[in-house]
């Protein structure tokens, strides 16, 4: 066989050994595991934004608020050894949506500010990687910057306006640049981002 036609075979080899390696270490019980969460963790949170009562009776959204601390803490619990064993869960370990989904489920645990504090600096650097979603990123750094009584930096975390008639951003840090910031994370602009909010759970408020 001419040395011209070995190259591109053992090219195509060698490729397909570091494509077999690179997905080798994808963990599917604990993708399944995280999506399982996840449904669990949407469907109460759902149940609360839109007044469900999930086939239980006279369920109060006091009482729901209750059932979605008590899923959040039993989740901690999972998460926290996840990441005591693997760090932060990256798209090498668990794919893009299931790196996502354990974004999804840390951005609950605000019982537990100092561990989203460790997850989110182990977040950073799958980010600076390309091994997780700096938009994500972006949201989860609000969040802990909120949390402990800090400007957030993205204008992700919203509350309600003094009259109840509109969301607006929590305090924002350096606020004149914060659509360039929030360009470069792959959000909308903050204009966009209100109208999308109010559009999304202003009408369940008003129920």
């Amino acid at each position: 066989m001419r040395p011209s036609t070995i190259l591109p075979q053992i090219l195509f080899l060698g490729a397909f050994v570091v494509w077999l390696n690179s997905n080798a270490q994808i963990n599917q019980e604990l993708i399944n595991e995280l999506d399982s969460m996840v449904e669990l963790d949407q469907r109460w949170r759902t149940a609360y934004r839109e007044g469900v009562n999930l086939s239980v009776d006279s369920l109060t959204k006091a009482q729901l608020v209750i059932a979605m601390e008590a899923i959040d803490n039993l989740h901690y619990t999972k998460l926290k050894g996840y990441f005591d064993k693997y760090g932060f869960l990256d798209y090498d370990l668990v794919g893009e949506e299931g790196s996502h989904d354990f974004w999804l489920l840390m951005q609950h645990q605000d019982s537990h500010p100092e561990f989203q504090e460790e997850v989110l600096a182990k977040m950073a650097i799958a980010v600076d990687e390309k091994k997780a979603s700096y938009t994500d990123y972006a949201y989860l750094l609000d969040r802990v910057l909120v949390n402990t009584g800090k400007l957030q930096m993205f204008g992700t975390q919203m509350t309600l306006n003094a009259d109840s008639s509109s969301y607006i951003p929590k305090p924002v840090d350096d606020a004149d640049k914060l659509d360039k910031r929030r360009k470069k994370a792959g959000l909308p602009p903050m204009m966009l981002y209100i109208k999308i909010m109010n559009e999304r759970y202003m009408g369940n408020l008003n129920q």
